[in-house]
């Protein structure tokens, strides 16, 4: 299984190709090293929690680039529309429904990958999702780690501007 995450210190994208063997990242730009959480494996070597970051939060979505599906659809919609200017509908809607095949192919080929909420740590590979177990991202488990990550950046900058004889905040 692999881990794709991003450096705390210099925001670079690092990886670890066999996660489960590994005990520490190490930052390829920085060479940031930090300690993985080994009790975020079950017995077998599937994934039962975030071995970045620790949280067991985490969600499951297709591993496609989302900038890629919007191009193509967007294209097809175009080459539709000049069939339909041309006023040629059977080429137009075989377009489409050629654009809703190759979706409908794409989502059966495309693998699963694993996602942390908080750290946005990915998992990919054999013992990422076992059994089906992580379900798709849910929009309330997702606000509320945006908001404790938006609470943490705001204490941060009201630290670093307090003067140094004002105590800092717990």
């Amino acid at each position: 299984m692999e881990l794709t995450f991003a450096c705390g210190q210099c925001d670079a994208v690092g990886r670890v190709e066999s996660v489960g063997s590994a005990s520490e990242a190490v930052c390829a730009s920085c060479g940031t090293r930090r300690p993985l959480h080994r009790e975020a494996f079950d017995g077998s070597g599937g994934l039962r929690a975030c071995a970045w970051c620790a949280t067991d939060d985490l969600y499951v979505q297709k591993d496609f680039p989302w900038g890629l599906g919007l191009a193509l659809v967007i294209l097809s919609f175009a080459i539709s529309t000049v069939f339909w200017y041309y006023r040629r509908p059977m080429p137009a809607l075989g377009v489409l429904l050629l654009s809703a095949l190759a979706d409908m192919a794409l989502y059966y080929i495309v693998g699963d990958v694993v996602i942390c909420y908080r750290c946005l740590g990915q998992y990919r590979g054999a013992g990422a999702n076992p059994d089906r177990v992580y379900k798709a991202f849910d929009l309330a488990v997702g606000e509320r780690y945006r908001q404790e990550k938006m609470r943490i950046a705001e204490l941060k900058k009201r630290d670093a501007e307090a003067p140094e004889n004002v105590p800092k905040a717990p």
